[in-house]
């Protein structure tokens, strides 16, 4: 009896980790952007709110975790009616900015200002409330995550760390994320399971530090050269004799065209290094950020490489070079053959020039529609991809004894103030 005895299977597999998988394929997505483009296009832009609809369902539906896929259950209707609500809630406060403006002289600018600040809160609010709607829609293996916690303490809390951001040129922003996210996760909840977020700022703040040297540094430093190097004596005694108000002034200043040489060289270079590094910090930020998420027992890790986030960047350079070529050089041609057959025709100078405008600007669109399909297949959806695929999971064992949630699933007004605002999010 013992040789027939059948092995028990070792207790290790009973918790081996569970990796995510994206199982959408390329060509369907970008024939759904293609032709939610051109619907965009002749329904005056109505059309993205089922473009949004179509696309979450994809990206949500191909998402397996553990063999099975999530669902999205928004609908278009939901996102038009929410937006037309927030139009009707802007509408009042841009025309009271406005109207400030024009007619309180110094207080109103003050009004002006403090309207966009307003605006500004409002925005991290929509935030918080959109992201609240978009989990009340995420459904998996038959149970919806929700969300709960105040949208205004999350604004507020996220303007506070904005203002230290900005003072401390950037090194506050690793903390006010890690702030953000716990605030989030644990407010995040898969049915009964509460969420948690694990990351450290100081973690996030040792990772990026290089990069923060290598785009800050230097224009720190050049511009304290700058300022060392001007005569600011001079320039007082320019600005008190006259003297300043005379273009040539500053032209023959040798220190101070050697300063705002440095100036913009010092612009040039923060710029050029946050094109090429943005991809890297964009890695190094979903990383940290993976791995830091929880779900009750549920842990999170990822094994992101930050050459795929810059794969997906350069195949977007790349496309996008080769569009914009292809399209201009079909415009020219286009615009020669056309030109030379109506001069023909006895057209006038300036019935041409009307039309060569409007050529221009529907080409501007046609190029702006094609850069735009390129972005959301070859970066958008791949750094998805990126995502899904890099995850592993520990303790996903814990989501088979879950509870399913009696919370009611929220409104689309928060979509709609971040599609009214621009102020969209991760």
């Amino acid at each position: 009896m013992d040789d027939l005895t059948i092995p028990a299977l070792p207790a290790a597999s009973a918790v081996d980790p569970v990796h995510g998988r994206f199982t959408g394929p390329m060509p369907p997505f970008r024939r759904m952007m293609i032709r939610g483009a051109f619907l965009k296009v002749l329904t005056l832009g109505i059309y993205r709110f089922w473009l949004i609809t179509d696309m979450r369902r994809f990206q949500w539906a191909n998402t397996e975790i553990g063999g099975e896929s999530a669902e999205y259950t928004g609908t278009a209707i939901e996102l038009l009616i929410g937006f037309l609500i927030a139009i009707a809630i802007l509408v009042p406060i841009f025309v009271l900015i406005a109207l400030a403006g024009l007619s309180l002289g110094p207080a109103g600018q003050f009004a002006g200002l403090v309207g966009y600040v307003i605006l500004g809160v409002l925005g991290q609010y929509a935030y918080f409330r959109a992201r609240r709607y978009r989990l009340t829609r995420t459904v998996f293996r038959g149970v919806r995550l929700h969300q709960t916690g105040s949208a205004w303490r999350y604004a507020f809390r996220s303007i506070l760390w904005g203002i230290a951001i900005v003072f401390t040129l950037g090194l506050a922003y690793p903390f006010a994320q890690a702030s953000l996210e716990r605030y989030k996760l644990s407010r995040t909840w898969y049915g009964d399971l509460q969420g948690a977020f694990a990351g450290s700022g100081a973690v996030l703040l040792l990772r990026g530090l290089f990069l923060w040297l290598i785009l800050l540094a230097p224009a720190v430093a050049t511009i304290a050269y700058a300022i060392e190097t001007v005569d600011w004596h001079s320039i007082a005694a320019g600005f008190r004799s006259g003297a300043a108000r005379d273009p040539g002034f500053f032209r023959s200043n040798a220190a101070f065209q050697s300063a705002a040489s440095a100036v913009f060289g010092a612009i040039g270079w923060f710029t050029f290094a946050a094109v090429v590094l943005y991809p890297a910090f964009q890695a190094i930020v979903l990383r940290w950020w993976l791995n830091g998420l929880r779900i009750g027992s549920i842990v999170v890790s990822s094994r992101m490489r930050m050459r795929s986030v810059y794969g997906a960047y350069l195949r977007y350079l790349g496309w996008t070079m080769l569009v914009t070529f292809v399209g201009l050089l079909t415009f020219g041609v286009t615009a020669v053959v056309i030109s030379l057959i109506l001069k023909s025709s006895g057209i006038s100078e300036d019935a041409l020039a009307v039309l060569a405008a409007i050529g221009g600007f529907v080409a501007y669109l046609a190029l702006a529609f094609c850069v735009w399909i390129i972005y959301q297949v070859v970066v958008g959806l791949r750094l998805w991809r990126i995502m899904v695929d890099s995850v592993e999971i520990t303790g996903f064992e814990a989501i088979e004894n879950v509870r399913a949630d009696a919370t009611a699933a929220s409104s689309a007004i928060g979509e709609g103030l971040v599609d009214a605002l621009g102020a969209g999010g991760m």
